[in-house]
């Protein structure tokens, strides 16, 4: 088993190297887009892989507040590219906002390393308080000592009697050996400063990605001239190195937090953007002026009190940290927001389908905004991975290949891995199918992605079915069923994201392209905010015996599989009528089609901003 580890991880350096070879056929501009954004993802997703288990653990948030405000960061992380798009496309132009944002960014990720003391924890029994001790890091998160009479003994039981209750029956070992059980109100304190550090650490990250995300792919676009062939393959290069960035992040912030402290994982993604930031300053001559502000657009004349219109984006930028902030501290409010604002982003489709489209133009936005709804589904289950899944694999998966073992969070370089080594075999397929006229239509191939997802839950449902006790009494199992139901997550992921992304360019009416493009990674906003909803689902009052906790996983993921499935048997069997529908799309050329590799023949990104 060690073997087949080692030979797996041998792929990634194998692939960089590849990857280094195949970009001298290409600006060098791309060397730098390409490690400046290897960085940034590095960054993004080594802080997103520990982020629950910081908020539940070393902030002692309830999994209730946590999932919630993990889900209004990652809707702003979605949103927060629609502002800094505009202002790049208007003002600024690209390079100098990803420089902008890359700042944000490193300021963002550095503040999450001052994290302060763990929040304090104690038990009130009658009036007299006992404190009680855990340790900086803790994945099953029940790892506690009390203090008695100024010894610490180890906790055997933390049951809380209902979830919302801040009662709890704390058992320990006396010092004859007999069992003990103290009930009484938990009380946990956290230095507000520090709080305040968080919110803000996640308001300047989001809007730091808002300002880089969406224009540092603009720029990769922009080193090729219209017409140039090479530009797929640079597209395809640069968002290997989102990839492999991704990857490492996983593994290299993961192992850093359970090894050293939460302070050196988030530093380590810390780093990693500043890497990032230097790399892209320092090689800025090699875009060749291609992303430089708008030649109609003055930025240094004063506009407004003595400010020129270039710092005025600049305090734009620093305002919407301001925005993030507030809104951040009232996670419930920003997720409730997204429901009715789809709502009526959907109404308005609508409208202007039936008052302003012929039948003709009608047919395929009524197909795309199929897709769209459908496509909410996907995303709320994929988005299980940094929650519910992570927290799944600290209490309940066996996280060790081959007797090493390895931190549950590490689990989150699995989707970014299989992308590198089975998207382009994905491409290859419908390069194959496509030849031959077998290539199926959008709406299959989203029926097959929603297959593939929820037969990746059915995967875990039949791994819970062989679970057993660990040394602790902690049913797990095998490591095997969740790598699988992520290699089904993964190749569902490049079925469905970029063929979404064609089918908006194809689908559209011409006026409303820009929306609808909006309103695709509107719906993955929304999916979002349900897949932490969702999350929430899954867990159970703290101390509940670990088959009950086991069991709510179960049956939530059986109904997440099962919803899948059927909304894939669906698709698939309506694909004919819907193909009718929308068969003006299919009349575009082949240029405006998006490879399951990660690159589109357009220069669209096939992954989305928050990824």
């Amino acid at each position: 088993m060690q073997i087949a580890l080692y030979a797996a991880l041998a792929l990634v350096p194998i692939i960089f190297i590849f990857s280094m070879v195949q970009m001298r056929a290409h600006p060098k501009g791309l060397y730098i887009l390409f490690f400046a954004e290897m960085w940034e993802r590095f960054s993004y997703y080594g802080m997103r892989a520990l982020l629950i288990f910081y908020l539940t653990w070393h902030f002692l948030f309830d999994s209730d507040f946590s999932l919630t405000l993990y889900g209004a960061y990652v809707a702003l992380v979605y949103l927060g590219p629609l502002l800094g798009g505009w202002l790049a496309d208007k003002y600024i132009g690209f390079r100098k906002a990803v420089t902008f944002g890359a700042l944000l960014l490193v300021i963002g990720h550095g503040l999450m390393g001052f994290h302060g003391p763990a929040a304090k924890e104690s038990l009130v029994v009658g009036g007299q308080s006992f404190a009680i001790e855990r340790p900086e890091y803790s994945e099953t998160r029940d790892e506690r000592e009390i203090v008695v009479d100024g010894e610490r003994r180890a906790v055997t039981a933390f049951v809380q009697p209902e979830e919302g209750s801040d009662i709890r029956a704390v058992s320990f070992l006396d010092a004859s050996g007999a069992s003990v059980t103290l009930t009484g109100e938990v009380v946990r304190e956290r230095e507000a400063l520090y709080e305040l550090i968080l919110f803000l650490a996640l308001a300047f990250i989001v809007a730091g990605v808002g300002f880089l995300k969406p224009n540092i792919s603009t720029c990769v676009g922009a080193l090729y001239d219209q017409g140039d062939r090479r530009r797929d393959s640079g597209f395809t290069l640069y968002y290997m190195g989102i990839n492999l960035g991704a990857f490492a992040a996983g593994i290299a912030c993961a192992w850093a937090a359970a090894s050293v402290g939460w302070w050196a994982g988030f530093g380590l993604a810390a780093v990693g953007m500043l890497a990032g930031l230097v790399v892209f300053i320092l090689g800025q001559g090699w875009l060749e002026g291609r992303a430089d502000p708008p030649a109609s657009v003055d930025l240094k004349t004063p506009v407004f009190a003595g400010l020129n219109r270039e710092w005025l984006v600049y305090l734009s930028g620093l305002a919407f940290v301001g925005v993030c902030f507030v809104l951040l501290q009232f996670a419930s409010f920003t997720t409730a927001s997204m429901y009715p604002v789809f709502a009526i982003a959907t109404a308005g489709v609508l409208f202007y389908m039936l008052t302003r489209l012929d039948a003709k133009a009608r047919g395929p936005m009524i197909g795309l905004l199929i897709l769209s709804i459908s496509s909410v589904l996907f995303w709320t289950l994929f988005d299980q991975g940094p929650t519910s899944l992570n927290l799944f694999a600290g209490a309940h998966v066996t996280n060790e290949i081959g007797g090493q073992e390895f931190p549950a969070t590490a689990l989150q370089s699995a989707n970014p891995y299989f992308i590198i080594v089975f998207a382009p075999l994905v491409a290859a397929l419908w390069t194959f199918l496509g030849n031959r006229g077998w290539e199926p239509n959008s709406f299959v191939k989203f029926g097959l992605a929603m297959l593939q997802i929820g037969g990746g839950f059915f995967v875990l449902n039949l791994g819970i079915q062989t679970a057993t006790p660990d040394a602790a009494g902690a049913l797990r199992i095998s490591v095997m069923f969740i790598l699988l139901m992520y290699l089904l997550h993964t190749t569902g992921e490049v079925f469905l994201s970029p063929v979404g992304l064609s089918a908006v360019t194809k689908m559209s009416a011409p006026q409303i392209v820009g929306f609808m493009m909006g309103y695709w990674f509107l719906a993955v906003t929304l999916a979002n905010v349900i897949a932490a909803e969702v999350a929430k689902l899954t867990q159970v009052p703290e101390g509940a015996p670990t088959a009950d906790s086991l069991a709510a996983y179960d049956a939530v993921y059986i109904q997440l599989g099962s919803a899948a499935v059927g909304l894939g048997v669906i698709l698939i069997l309506l694909s004919p009528w819907l193909r009718r529908l929308s068969r003006r799309s299919d009349d575009h050329t082949r240029a405006m089609e998006v490879e399951a590799s990660g690159a589109s023949l357009d220069g669209s990104a096939a992954r989305t901003p928050g990824e």
